[in-house]
């Protein structure tokens, strides 16, 4: 990533903030992208267990400490939707992946609470997102830095988003 990263964050219909990545890959390339621990690996983190039992183990590799969280697979539909329960705090997570044989979009939702809370979540979600166009295009997603370039940086738009 060679410019400053940008808030992306907006808010859908159904309240949900939403970040969209394309990628210049089959829909069925950006599924593998999101699901295959193999891939994973290189931008959000290692994930273990079987995900056919409806719930996995999955360490977030750019977070402080790496934290283990159980993620509880709510719904999943190859290739377009996955739908997530992550750890403790029990965030919903929303997967979507639109495209074609060149180009898919992916697009990550969630429903956060507060403008407080936006204004950490936010910036942590378009960081992975970056992370995963930096890995699906070859490139070190470790060069992103989450402070400060999107947090405190990218706080402020997800606070306003969220009437903050």
């Amino acid at each position: 990533m060679t410019s400053t990263p940008t808030a992306s964050g907006y808010l859908a219909p159904s309240g949900a903030v939403v970040f969209s990545r394309r990628l210049p890959m089959s829909r069925e390339a950006a599924w593998s992208a999101i699901t295959d621990p193999a891939r994973t690996v290189r931008w959000i983190g290692s994930w273990s267990g079987d995900p056919e039992s409806g719930s996995i183990e999955m360490t977030m590799s750019a977070e402080e400490g790496a934290p283990a969280e159980s993620v509880e697979v709510l719904r999943c539909e190859a290739p377009s939707l996955v739908v997530v329960r992550i750890g403790s705090g029990g965030w919903v997570v929303t997967v979507r992946i639109e495209g074609d044989d060149n180009e898919a979009t992916v697009s990550l939702e969630q429903d956060i609470a507060d403008a407080q809370s936006a204004s950490d979540i936010g910036p942590g979600w378009d960081f992975y997102m970056d992370r995963l166009v930096e890995a699906e295009a070859g490139r070190d997603p470790g060069a992103l830095r989450f402070s400060p370039d999107y947090h405190p940086a990218l706080a402020g738009h997800y606070r306003a988003l969220l009437g903050g």
